[in-house]
């Protein structure tokens, strides 16, 4: 059978996206908070309240238990527990997730928390944010202190979730802060990897020996349309800009010959410490996949240019292809020598707008299922063939706010309704 009795079967959020109490009990704004006040996305005055999970939380762990999942990926809002991003914690805010995760344990549901998934408190963007090395150091600060305070409830914990959102906020503008600037960005992104080591090394001296830590990252595999030597060349160049930036230095390599070349060449290297690369490579106990379709790159379409993905803003009928979690974990394992197992942290497929509803009221969601089922099989046939993915999280439990898209984009396997946040 290639799923064990203890495979993981879950639903991912994040905090942002689904908690809403922005400004209740303490907790300060992040830079989301902030982005969205500023108009830049859709369905912007609903994103203080999202789903309302802060106040609704048992309306959650309702449908995780209809859903008969044994795992609940979550995040923690940095600031909520840590409202300045440094000093003193907010007890409403230990609270909070303290009874989130003693709830989720009662009901047999491992925890399975991120400490960033993208929502920087806005007091330390003000401070230069993840373009300020200092902020490696304000991160290590509160991720020690999350460990001390949960580290004997939460058996796996990440890190960060998808790093090239930062790159995508900094550099392209297109996520919080909004910034627009390529050098900053690789700064940024840079010195976020740096921080998730000095993170592996807090969790290995303040957390209970119980749990586990790892890493989230998003891999768009990129496949040539036809073996020509232009695709060739812009299959390679894409995947060092994007997800090799990530896994090289994080799986031991560091940042490859090419990379180092193209940015000094662009003026947009960033500055790196000795030590950084040391702090970069600390070993993880599992690599958390983000996968949901592959880009097929052609250099002959008219409309061609470079994809910078963050979250599953490339995901679209066209690139549909179950068997891209097979691919990607295997070229995890051949690339790198992976040895650590792999969860499949998210993957899923969504709805627009408004989703039609059949006879019965139900929402037609056949294709959401053949997506599931198909990434299912290529799962199982994973791990037949020994690639060992321990665990699938379906992103998401529900309808939530999908960052720059708002309400636009339904990836719940529950569908939500705004106004009154019931569960339909």
């Amino acid at each position: 059978m290639a799923f064990s009795n203890d495979f993981l079967w879950g639903v991912s959020t994040s905090a942002a996206q689904i908690e809403g109490g922005a400004y209740q009990d303490g907790r300060t704004a992040s830079i989301w908070d902030i982005f969205a006040q500023n108009g830049k996305t859709a369905n912007a005055k609903s994103f203080s309240d999202a789903c309302n999970s802060y106040n609704m939380f048992d309306r959650d762990l309702d449908n995780l238990i209809k859903l008969g999942v044994n795992s609940y990926r979550l995040s923690i809002s940095w600031s909520r527990v840590l409202p300045q991003g440094t000093g003193a914690l907010n007890q409403k805010g230990l609270d909070y997730y303290r009874t989130v995760f003693d709830k989720l344990l009662n009901a047999e549901i491992k925890p399975n928390v991120t400490l960033y998934h993208w929502d920087l408190p806005q007091a330390l963007q003000e401070k230069g944010g993840w373009a300020n090395r200092d902020c490696i150091f304000w991160f290590e600060e509160y991720a020690a202190k999350m460990f001390r305070e949960f580290s004997r409830t939460v058996p796996l914990w990440s890190t960060v979730n998808e790093p090239i959102a930062t790159y995508m906020g900094y550099a392209k503008g297109k996520f919080a802060p909004g910034i627009a600037d390529e050098k900053t960005g690789n700064q940024a992104r840079h010195n976020l990897l740096v921080a998730h080591g000095h993170a592996v090394d807090a969790f290995r001296k303040e957390a209970d020996s119980s749990s586990q830590i790892g890493i989230v990252i998003d891999i768009w595999k990129r496949y040539p349309k036809t073996l020509n030597r232009k695709n060739l060349e812009a299959v390679k160049d894409e995947d060092e800009r994007n997800r090799k930036f990530y896994t090289d230095p994080v799986l031991g390599k560091g940042y490859s010959d090419y990379i180092l070349r193209k940015l000094k060449e662009e003026n947009t290297l960033m500055e790196i410490a000795p030590d950084d690369y040391g702090y970069m490579q600390k070993p993880i106990d599992f690599f958390g996949l983000n996968i949901y379709n592959r880009v097929v790159i052609s250099k002959s379409r008219k409309t061609d240019k470079k994809l910078f993905q963050g979250g599953n803003v490339q995901d679209n009928n066209s690139g549909y292809y179950p068997k891209v979690v097979y691919d990607t974990v295997k070229m995890l394992r051949e690339m790198y020598g992976l040895k650590i197992p792999v969860y499949t942290t998210e993957n899923g497929t969504p709805g627009y707008l408004f989703e039609p509803k059949g006879f019965n009221s139900m929402i037609n969601d056949n294709r959401r299922i053949r997506y599931i089922d198909d990434c299912l099989s290529w799962i199982e046939k994973a791990n037949e063939d020994n690639l060992d993915i321990r665990g699938y999280y379906a992103w998401s439990l529900m309808d939530n706010f999908e960052w720059c898209a708002g309400h636009r984009m339904k990836y719940g396997l529950i569908h939500t309704d705004f106004k009154t946040f019931k569960p339909e």
